[in-house]
């Protein structure tokens, strides 16, 4: 029988993935890092349905289809979550085995080898116990751009992987794809530059980038056909306008006075209870809040706002923020807020340096010609990150999901830059990856203090949501609405330093029927929501929550004067009785007609 040899770089590689594993199992447990995935989890797993949905707004639809297939075959695990996790660990071993095949020196090996594990304990470190989706699909695209500039001739796994990293990720979150791409294709630019055979990289090159396109395509088609019915082209509809109106109109909703513009609202046939209902989230009540009225208020809105500073103005503005969160150094203050780019933008900041030395500082070793061309593509790839950067800063949405991945995107390039030197190896890249190694040290105890933050707040959200959870299930035969922000956070009533609400993955797994459903959130008035509301045995919500074993629940401290005063303009009486308290913190009541 022939013998299987292990190579090394696979061993090495293994070495890091189970070191990081038992860290992080040590640490502390796995969660959402966000309320959007496990509303994601719910519907493709059959817990707000009843049955495994393939139709998911933001996954496209092979992906959550193919989830829906492993929730229909085995119901009680959680594949989403053990997906994403493993996704995460299956691309650092990606990147340490494509890394160290590169080097040939064995100290060069175990240098390159600790500053991955290092790097993915002191940078990336929180993101592997916190799982969020746009997190994921950026850390496979950073993946991605690191192997094919790692790709050697006569070798094409390397770029069948990146295929097949970059089709996934545009499947899982197309956005975060589509913005880390001109990133992806600034390392296809490098790698061509600087191949020696640059027609032939160049056909591989360009076989990748048109197989990655034609993939995307077919995703996008196929997921458009899938949501193609009249339904969800209604319910499209209304998920672009909310997306307008709660993610780049915020303030309209949460600010702007409704006196300030009733004579629109009276135009679009709204009062002052159902606007109350946009600005508490809870748009789920109101039958005549759909996507034609929605639409009117987000380009509204829209209009509102035309008169602020134009956009090229705001990306000039951005300038500033920009140059001082790149040079800020800071330690984080907590996971989700860090007030800080670091250590992100501070081992992003010596690696440039990093590549500078290896490539154009051993002088007689380069050619004037080669240490021009790498300057020039170190200029291409920091104006790629700086665009990116000032348009983000100047939308005003830059939050830790879309900020990391951008850093690490670019981290992954400059490293595979780095690994793939040809001269001056022995003196420049081992003391780059040590400096490099001690900076990521340095950067480990604020890593878990954060961590060990976080995981407190967390264990607090859980005293009161795994409370509200247990009593859902306690009462099948009953049903219950909850307020949005209950949903979400526990208010006035939260313990100091508690978070709000995600879910813990691979504890008490349970993926059966929900009898509880929010009153607005982004899967609201789909076809999904239509078809759970059937199942409960409700025409509508407005109507659901005036029948027997039917239930409202929110924060005990928060006033629901705007539920009786919403059912009055609709030319019912209610009385709301408090029915029970839920961990001190979550009121249940029932609302019966005077």
């Amino acid at each position: 029988m022939k013998k299987i040899a292990i190579k090394p770089n696979f061993i090495y590689s293994l070495v890091i993935v189970l070191t990081l594993l038992l860290v992080m199992g040590f640490v502390g447990d796995y969660f959402f890092e966000e309320n959007d995935d496990v509303l994601i989890k719910d519907i493709i797993s059959g817990a707000y349905t009843g049955t495994p949905e393939g139709h998911n707004m933001q996954l496209l639809y092979p992906i959550s289809f193919i989830f829906s297939l492993f929730y229909s075959v085995i119901r009680g695990v959680d594949w989403y979550g053990f997906f994403l996790c493993a996704v995460q660990y299956l691309c650092v071993f990606l990147i340490s085995v494509a890394g160290l095949k590169k080097l040939k020196i064995n100290k060069q090996k175990v240098v390159t080898a600790l500053f991955i594990l290092l790097f993915s304990l002191g940078i990336v470190g929180a993101h592997f116990l916190f799982i969020q989706y746009t997190f994921t699909c950026g850390f496979m695209s950073a993946t991605a751009a690191f192997l094919i500039l790692m790709h050697e001739r006569n070798e094409d796994r390397f770029h069948v992987i990146a295929f097949v990293l970059l089709s996934f990720a545009f499947m899982l979150r197309s956005e975060m794809l589509l913005l880390t791409f001109p990133m992806v294709l600034v390392a296809v630019l490098i790698k061509w530059i600087t191949s020696k055979e640059m027609a032939k990289e160049f056909k591989g090159l360009l076989g990748l980038i048109i197989a990655v396109a034609i993939a995307a395509l077919l995703g996008y088609v196929i997921n458009m056909i899938a949501l193609g019915t009249p339904k969800w082209n209604d319910f499209t509809r209304f998920f672009k306008a909310r997306t307008e109106l709660y993610d780049f109109q915020p303030g309209f909703v949460n600010d702007s006075d409704y006196e300030d513009n009733k004579d629109f609202y009276d135009s679009i046939g709204l009062d002052k209870s159902e606007v109350e209902l946009l600005k508490n989230y809870n748009f789920g009540l109101d039958n005549e809040i759909d996507a034609d009225c929605l639409s009117k208020i987000a380009e509204y809105a829209k209009k509102q706002n035309a008169d602020e500073t134009p956009f090229i103005q705001k990306v000039i503005g951005s300038i500033k923020p920009y140059l001082y969160n790149l040079r800020h150094f800071s330690k984080q203050t907590n996971f989700m807020e860090p007030q800080t780019d670091y250590p992100w933008n501070l081992i992003v900041i010596v690696l440039y340096l990093g590549v500078v030395i290896a490539y154009v500082f051993p002088f007689g070793e380069s050619s004037r010609k080669e240490n021009i061309k790498i300057i020039g593509l170190l200029a291409v790839l920091f104006a790629c990150r700086t665009s990116l950067w000032l348009y983000l800063i100047a939308g005003g949405r830059v939050p830790i999901r879309i900020s990391h991945p951008l850093y690490l995107v670019e981290s992954m390039i400059l490293l595979a830059m780095l690994l793939n030197r040809e001269k001056a190896r022995r003196h420049s890249i081992t003391a780059i990856m040590v400096l490099a190694s001690l900076l990521c040290i340095i950067a480990v105890p604020n890593q878990a203090a954060v961590i060990k933050s976080e995981l407190a707040s967390r264990e607090l959200m859980r005293e009161h949501y795994d409370a509200l959870d247990d009593y859902f299930r306690q009462n099948k035969d009953k049903y219950y609405f909850v307020d949005v922000y209950t949903s979400v956070s526990c208010g006035e009533d939260k313990a100091e330093g508690e978070t709000g609400f995600s879910e813990k993955l691979f504890e008490n797994v349970d993926n059966s029927y929900q009898n509880h459903d929010i009153m607005g959130g982004w899967a609201c008035k789909s076809p999904l929501y239509d078809k759970k509301m059937k199942k409960a045995g409700f025409d509508d919500m407005q109507s659901a929550l005036l029948k027997d074993k039917v239930f409202f629940v929110q924060n005990k401290s928060e006033s629901f004067e705007w539920l009786i005063d919403y059912y009055e303009n609709k030319g019912v009486e209610v009385i709301i009785s408090r029915e029970d308290i839920i961990a001190g913190t979550f009121a249940i009541y029932s609302l019966g007609k005077k």
